[in-house]
């Protein structure tokens, strides 16, 4: 598993996983042009960074009204439940780490060598000055479990796209009424989501620098944005990534946490 960066069930968000994106007019495509089935595109959209095992580098940077700042990571993830991110630099940050472990997030302070638990009254807060937030790298969302959604076709920034409409289905636990994916029309890589509550945008993520991985085509740069804040994001760039590669169920301990910070 890698984080989800499509989407979480709070609005912040990694999360981030950055200006809001002015939509051409859209025009729908002719009536008969083939769509592909929902099953097809969700369970893509659902298993696009899903993996037994990754192990990555990264870029993180993050621009606000005031300042800007970029970090570089290590992360490693095992399933869906585990992830281990640790700041390589600048080097004043070095070692600091955040653990995922199913439900619960801890985080790393080297200097102190101190493991501190994210309480849930905390989920919501900013992970790593970034426009992510912890709860972003907890919780998991199921498109195909969580949205109902309907196909269309449509032009974006004059192209062919496939446009998903996502709506909550009853009782689902996530908070955005509506999501809404574009993707290309060949091979339903994302392009754009935009997440609401009610008729209200709250974030949108842009998905770029698609390369293909372990026979995937991922985008590797990942631009969240907050819309009331349309000046900042939060960018997330893979700089390596391996999919289905060996990485021990130690690496998320206690004890596997700090060996690789301190490396």
């Amino acid at each position: 598993m890698t984080p989800n960066f499509l989407g979480n069930r709070r609005p912040t968000l990694l999360a981030a996983l950055l200006t809001v994106a002015l939509l051409s007019p859209m025009t729908t495509w002719a009536a008969d042009a083939p769509l592909p089935t929902v099953k097809t595109v969700v369970q893509k959209l659902d298993d696009l960074y899903r993996s037994k095992t990754s192990k990555a580098t990264m870029t993180m940077k993050v621009v606000k009204r005031r300042r800007t700042r970029a970090l570089t990571m290590e992360m490693w993830t095992r399933g869906q439940d585990q992830a281990l991110i640790v700041i390589r630099k600048p080097a004043r940050e070095a070692g600091t780490a955040t653990l995922k472990n199913k439900d619960e997030l801890y985080n790393y302070a080297p200097r102190a060598d101190r493991l501190i638990r994210i309480p849930s009254g905390l989920l919501g807060s900013s992970w790593m000055g970034s426009h992510f937030s912890n709860d972003d790298l907890v919780r998991e969302t199921s498109w195909d479990r969580d949205y109902a959604t309907k196909l269309s076709w449509q032009t974006d920034g004059g192209k062919r796209a496939l446009l998903a409409t996502m709506t909550p289905k009853p009782g689902a636990p996530v908070v955005y009424t509506k999501v809404l994916f574009f993707m290309d029309a060949k091979h339903f890589t994302p392009v754009r989501t935009e997440f609401y509550d009610r008729k209200k945008l709250i974030r949108t993520m842009r998905y770029e620098d698609v390369r293909v991985v372990a026979g995937r085509r991922i985008p590797h740069r990942m631009i969240l944005q907050p819309a009331k804040k349309p000046k900042e994001r939060t960018e997330m760039i893979y700089e390596q990534l391996q999919l289905d590669v060996p990485v021990p169920a130690s690496t998320f301990t206690k004890r596997g946490l700090r060996r690789a910070a301190k490396r």
